[in-house]
């Protein structure tokens, strides 16, 4: 059975419904893109197959030397099933409120945030903290922290340190091993989470909404620092071209709604996608386009809040 080398952390279905639209029907769907990083050039169009992968992104050797297809099976997996629907969920009207859609999006929309490279260089930087934290406590005749617990926001948590020379030694397959972990195991928790939020969608009847490499946009209005469960955090996911979902904590509201978009706002919904991106910025549109939409917005905001 062959087994892709070059792992999408942005599916390939998913990016054909922000293609242009003379490829997007075709074999062969291109995309136009821009990089925050200046080094990267200009805007430029490129087949959808050349971006947003990395090689064995989800397939960590083990202990032998052998490559785990596990997750990678299962993100083919959940892509299969919820490519079935996502030609209605870009251009039509779905129930919203319908617990089999919410469930296969909640879950869709948590593993495309998680399975990020972000969240594994997160992981590593994670790691380096904690082992030059904890070298700098006194040590054991072992060599393990003296440490016997740890107090957090005013709890108090037992240390167990005796995998503590195992885990300071990490390498680059135990980091990538603990990362297809971490994407398996937490998906269900945030997709949870994701369920129990007011859902809306902002739709138009042309193609205007861009995405990027990193689609999943978290924001709080009043916090630097909150996760997906804080009260008040706000998730956008630009589902295609016409459809951008948002999950919010607004229950007042009627939920399951279909907004059409305002005029004056598409600057503003873009922008928030573009500025949540790594690095580069996907459409189906010319990129100078998208860019006087977004400065033309950022001008009025700034104008009306001197």
């Amino acid at each position: 059975m062959n087994r892709p080398k070059n792992q999408h952390w942005v599916p390939r279905f998913y990016l054909r419904y922000f293609a242009t639209p003379e490829t997007c029907f075709t074999n062969e769907p291109q995309v136009w893109i821009f990089s925050k990083d200046e080094n990267d050039g200009d805007e430029s169009i490129t087949n959808i197959k050349n971006i947003c992968a990395k090689r064995y992104l989800y397939s960590p050797k083990d202990d032998a030397g052998r490559r785990s297809w596990e997750l990678e099976t299962k993100l083919e997996g959940l892509e299969t099933t919820l490519s079935i629907i996502w030609e209605q969920l870009s251009e039509g009207f779905v129930d919203l409120g319908d617990q089999t859609i919410r469930k296969g999006l909640s879950l869709f929309v948590a593993v495309m945030y998680l399975r990020h490279p972000e969240t594994l260089k997160e992981g590593m930087d994670i790691h380096k903290k904690l082992v030059s934290l904890y070298e700098q406590a006194p040590m054991r005749s072992d060599g393990t922290p003296d440490i016997e617990s740890v107090e957090i926001n005013g709890e108090i948590f037992d240390i167990d340190p005796s995998g503590w020379n195992k885990y300071r030694s990490w390498g680059t397959d135990e980091h990538h091993r603990f990362f297809a972990d971490q994407v398996q195991h937490q998906a269900t928790y945030l997709a949870e989470i994701l369920m129990k939020k007011r859902w809306s969608i902002v739709y138009t009847e042309s193609n205007q909404f861009i995405t990027t490499d990193k689609p999943v946009f978290k924001q709080h209005q009043e916090k630097q620092i909150f996760g997906f469960g804080t009260e008040g955090t706000l998730i956008s996911f630009p589902i295609s071209q016409r459809r951008l979902l948002v999950m919010d904590d607004l229950h007042a509201e009627p939920a399951n709604q279909y907004y059409p978009l305002k005029n004056g706002a598409l600057g503003a919904f873009n922008y928030g996608i573009w500025h949540n991106g790594s690095r580069f910025m996907i459409s189906g549109r010319p990129i100078p386009e998208v860019l006087h939409e977004i400065v033309s917005w950022a001008d009025f905001y700034e104008a009306q809040n001197v």
